[in-house]
């Protein structure tokens, strides 16, 4: 069985009061480092007519995919590549410390959240076999990023690696006080198995662009942010 797994950091959302344009646990200036992963809610499973909601046929998956989700995202817990840390120097500029980069970032309030936008237009990396803006990781999320252009990075008998030129966004919310950054964490079972996840909020219809015969298991976990 092919196994692939997929990370598109497309965000990083804050959720804020509408009325203040502000989240109110975070301060400026100052930086939050991760401080633990935590999951939210249990395993939920869509074909491409929507949720799946029969026992029988969610158990199923779930004897597998649970422990395969939780013990996939336990190993980002302490990985410092994955949002270590989130400094805000004021309310509409901070860096984000991911994938080993320092991202500038600006921040802007939407639908009761704020979004990290990365200043920098420049080509990014990678997805396999389809364009970006035809994946399920850009399908599923809420917050898309800006994508100015698409192209061919490489091909290999038959096989292709795409890349864009935009803007990649990332996410944050407040929950309970404290500052999160929402994961959903996915397989999809088709013809290969695929993996990965997504630091967004899920878009509603997303399960219309799988494919009739497709099954999609998702759970949904919080990184925790502290000073």
């Amino acid at each position: 069985m092919d196994r692939n797994r997929f990370f598109f950091p497309l965000f990083l959302v804050v959720i804020v009061s509408c009325e203040k344009n502000e989240v109110s646990s975070i301060t400026y200036p100052s930086v939050y480092h991760k401080a633990g992963l935590t999951p939210v809610g249990n395993l939920r499973v869509f074909s491409s007519a929507g949720e799946i909601h029969r026992n029988s046929v969610v158990s199923r998956f779930s004897r597998y995919d649970t422990s395969y989700l939780k013990h996939y995202a336990s190993s980002l817990r302490n990985d410092p590549k994955i949002m270590d840390s989130v400094n805000f120097f004021d309310s509409q500029h901070a860096m984000l410390d991911h994938e080993n980069k320092n991202l500038d970032c600006l921040l802007t309030f939407e639908s009761n959240f704020l979004i990290l936008t990365e200043t920098d237009a420049s080509r990014k990396c990678c997805s396999d076999g389809e364009v970006l803006t035809r994946s399920l990781p850009y399908q599923m999320v809420r917050m898309k990023p800006e994508v100015h252009n698409e192209f061919i990075r490489s091909s290999k008998g038959g096989n292709y690696s795409f890349g864009f030129k935009g803007r990649r966004k990332y996410v944050l919310k407040e929950s309970h006080g404290k500052l999160v950054a929402p994961l959903i964490f996915y397989t999809r079972h088709s013809e290969k198995f695929e993996s990965g996840f997504v630091n967004n909020v899920l878009q509603s219809n997303f399960y219309s662009s799988l494919a009739e015969g497709d099954t999609l298991s998702l759970m949904e976990f919080q990184i925790h942010f502290q000073k």
